[in-house]
């Protein structure tokens, strides 16, 4: 009985040499291109694909859900410095607004003086 387990070169070999007796080398080269080099086992099958794709669903929900809480947290977040910029923008407007009439009533005021006199 052949040893189970992967296929050594020695034996594809000889596997090749006795299908090239049987069939003809050209018929013998296409029926070794089509046999994987790896052990059967080792291929997955339709189940194995059948339970990935349910990890791979149950995966993907969970990362819906850790993104959606992400994108949530980042909106929130998104608000809160939106009103900080806001507020830093009024505060600026203000400043700037009270600056140039503590430059602009004293120059009015020199002005008018000396247009009255």
């Amino acid at each position: 009985m052949p040893e189970s387990g992967p296929i050594g070169e020695g034996r594809r070999l000889a596997l090749l040499n006795r299908l090239c007796e049987v069939l003809g080398d050209e018929e013998a080269e296409t029926l070794m291109e089509s046999l994987p080099a790896v052990y059967w086992g080792d291929l997955a099958t339709k189940d194995d694909v059948f339970v990935l794709k349910d990890d791979i669903r149950a995966s993907e929900d969970r990362l819906r859900t850790e993104m959606a809480a992400e994108f949530a947290m980042l909106r929130a977040e998104n608000k809160e410095f939106r009103g900080e910029m806001a507020l830093q923008f009024a505060k600026q407007t203000r400043t700037m607004v009270f600056t140039m009439l503590a430059f602009a009533v004293p120059t009015w005021g020199s002005l008018l003086a000396v247009g009255l006199t």
